[in-house]
């Protein structure tokens, strides 16, 4: 069953037991709420959670009820996960200041997060593959 969500969502993920999933909401100014829904197209109760553009990449750890979420200001974030049966949070990462995530993911066990980093000034590089039988 494909849930019907009658506002602006974007980035649905669904929670590990498929009773709900969560998607971001529209934009107010430089936020946007978090919101849930389950199955049959309800709101679904989870904690007031609103985050700043930039953030919208949404994952569940695997196995619970905690989502994973980018939190800080526009310029600079940090991994935090949510729980969304108790409201409580827990800082992932304290990363250094000029340390910019642009997006992330979680293993599919959940043991490791992937970060993807935004860095001024960076060298690209090409790597050639050494031809095989030379």
């Amino acid at each position: 069953m494909k849930p019907f969500v009658g506002e602006y969502s974007i980035d649905p993920v669904w929670a590990p037991g498929g009773e709900f999933l969560v998607y971001s909401g529209a934009d107010v100014g430089t936020t946007f709420p978090v919101k849930a829904v389950t199955a049959e197209s309800t709101p679904f109760s989870i904690p007031a959670l609103t985050l700043t553009r930039g953030a919208r990449r949404l994952r569940f750890l695997n196995g619970s009820n905690a989502l994973i979420v980018m939190r800080g200001n526009i310029q600079h974030k940090d991994l935090w996960a949510i729980d969304l049966r108790t409201g409580g949070e827990r800082r992932l990462t304290n990363l250094p200041l000029d340390f910019n995530i642009r997006d992330f993911d979680v293993s599919p066990d959940g043991r490791e997060l992937v970060i993807e980093r935004i860095q001024q000034q960076s060298d690209i590089l090409m790597i050639e593959r050494a031809q095989r039988g030379k």
